[in-house]
């Protein structure tokens, strides 16, 4: 690349071809050095802002960008071999940044509302629904200035990061700043490296963490589920125990998953105050109509979402920690929890009310009946994306399924849908359940939630105490006016809320709750590590997978209770 200089008098700056305009000795120098400040802030600022939580939006922090480093001395060699950047180079190197600063982004905001890291090969496959989910019942107009602001804010990024490259071009077309950048850019991965090297010295923590590694992760857990993908893993997992179930005689059993339950109701005392109330008040309401209850926690396989893969931990016995796994399980032929109870001549059924599309796994679990959104048949008011209320479901299949003369046992899997994320609208909790028996003749229209406010912290908070609270009423209700006498009820939670809620450094447990008439039966939950009452200890029995094994063994009659697993204590999560 050959220089052009081209000398005009009082002005400095780069000519059409992006090449150095050069004025008198010391022309606009201070301007220069101002903007080639204010382009390393902007470029640094971009690779190092972290999450303002609990929101979507970002916040300035003090910290260096090791990949602006480096970026800077190989621009500087390029300019002292080749000369300066051309415009087609400061195109290519905004337009890469700013995958930088995506990635950056993705990378400090997914954790700190969902609690947990981004995999963008799996998850991208999940935004279409997760978008339908959080623009329901929002006006177009909002939408469309939603997205146009989106495109305002691109342009606006690719612009400044162009111009930001522009400074930099402009200061590397003079030896004295490809001198002084090159100098700034040794300098600063010197201070990174010597960090490194000696734990002793604070430089490391100058700097923020590199995007670069996340994107390589990304890569590599890409490679890792498809190309390289292993299979081997579940070939060598044992298989789920036998049961013969005889300590049921013949009761039915449900399995409730209640909606991003997790043991923050008990332990964070911003949710524990305002449900304690809630809690006793159930317990003191079962108690009396003869429901024993006990409890305890386990720790899920997922954080703030991806309910499938607790669902599936409980039903296979295995823990299913990633989609990875969860498409290696489907692909197998293992036996499930749901296939256990049918071999044992248990009618299974699931309920899943926020099934609107193709659901084979029902084949896999071996569900005799999936009741899905089609086939529950609801007419009511819509509840936000998730439409229909608990209640009317677990109502719905109570009567198509518990009435029946002469019926099998019921083995009957519920994950419930209203405490699901954004906890709004929420149906109110019907006394009078036979009021389900009528069809609604004109649906109302329930409240909606602001754009706004989906992603407020405060407000998704509040919007998740009163999901627990409904939850609870329906399981209250339920126990005492329509559960069979014999039946037993597994209700747990698949996961913690997303972070945005609850916070991100805490733990993945999440509390288990079993109520059977049968006082000989929970006996024998609280020698497999149960504790009397709703409040779970303060240790969990094991990962979530593990309750499969543990419901068979203990109601299998042929052989004594065993006890639960060494407890696993709060803030751990196992990892296969």
């Amino acid at each position: 690349m050959t220089r052009q200089i081209r000398i005009v008098s009082n002005s400095t700056g780069t000519n059409d071809e992006g090449n150095a305009v050069i004025g008198p000795p010391g022309a606009g120098r201070p301007r220069r050095l101002a903007a080639l400040a204010l382009a390393l802030l902007v470029l640094n600022s971009a690779l190092t802002f972290q999450n303002r939580w609990p929101t979507a939006g970002v916040r300035w922090v003090p910290e260096l960008s090791i990949e602006l480093a480096a970026l800077l001395l190989v621009l500087a060699l390029v300019a002292a071999w080749r000369g300066t950047p051309g415009r087609a180079m400061r195109n290519a190197l905004a337009g890469g940044y700013l995958v930088l600063v995506l990635g950056r982004y993705l990378d400090v905001t997914v954790p700190a509302l969902m609690g947990r890291s981004i995999n963008l090969y799996w998850d991208s496959q999940h935004v279409p629904r997760v978008a339908a989910m959080l623009v329901d019942s929002i006006a177009g107009w909002q939408l469309m200035l939603a997205g146009l602001a989106l495109l305002v804010c691109l342009a606006a990024s690719v612009a400044i990061l162009r111009w930001a490259f522009g400074s930099v071009a402009a200061a590397l077309a003079r030896p004295a700043g490809v001198r002084w950048l090159g100098a700034l850019a040794l300098a600063l991965l010197a201070l990174y490296g010597a960090g490194r090297l000696n734990s002793r010295l604070p430089t490391e923590h100058w700097f923020a963490l590199p995007v670069s590694g996340m994107l390589a992760e990304q890569v590599r857990s890409t490679l890792a589920a498809t190309v390289f993908r292993d299979r081997s893993w579940l070939a060598a997992q044992p298989p789920l125990p036998g049961s013969d179930l005889k300590r049921l005689e013949r009761g039915d059993v449900f399995v409730l998953f209640f909606e991003s339950y997790g043991a923050l109701v008990f332990d964070d005392p911003r949710f524990a105050a305002p449900l304690a109330g809630e809690f006793a008040a159930l317990e003191q309401s079962l108690d009396a109509a003869g429901w024993r209850s006990v409890s305890a926690r386990v720790e899920s396989s997922t954080f703030g979402g991806i309910s499938w893969l607790a669902h599936s931990s409980l039903l296979s016995g295995l823990r299913i920690a990633d989609q990875s796994d969860y498409q290696d399980l489907l692909a197998s032929g293992r036996g499930t929890l749901a296939g256990r109870f049918a071999a044992a001549g248990y009618r299974t059924v699931a309920i899943m009310p926020g099934l609107k599309y193709p659901w084979p796994e029902g084949q896999f679990y071996r569900f005799d009946r999936v009741y899905n959104a089609e086939r529950l048949d609801y007419t009511g008011p819509a509840y936000g994306w998730m439409v229909i209320p608990d209640q009317y479901s677990l109502y719905r299949v109570h009567q198509k399924e518990t009435t029946a003369a002469g019926r099998p046992p019921l083995f009957v899997f519920f994950p419930t849908i209203n405490s699901h994320a954004p906890f709004a609208p929420l149906p109110p909790y019907q006394p009078d359940w036979t009021q389900f028996d009528v069809a609604a003749a004109v649906p109302a229209v329930p409240a909606t939630v602001e754009l706004n406010r989906r992603l407020d912290g405060e407000e998704l908070a509040a919007a998740y105490i009163q999901s627990v609270r409904y939850s609870l009423a329906v399981l209250g209700g339920y126990l005492r006016q329509y559960a069979p006498p014999g039946a037993l009820l597994l209700v747990l939670g698949d996961h913690q809320p997303p972070a945005v809620v609850g916070g991100r450094d805490i733990s993945w447990q999440v509390p288990v709750h079993l109520f059977s008439r049968n006082p000989e039966l929970v006996d024998a939950f609280v020698a497999a590590g149960f504790k009397p009452g709703m409040t779970p200890g303060a240790a969990a029995l094991g990962g979530i997978e593990t309750l499969g094994p543990l419901l068979l063994r203990t109601l299998d009659g042929r052989q004594p209770v065993r006890a639960a697993s060494a407890p696993v204590a709060a803030g751990e999560h196992r990892i296969r």
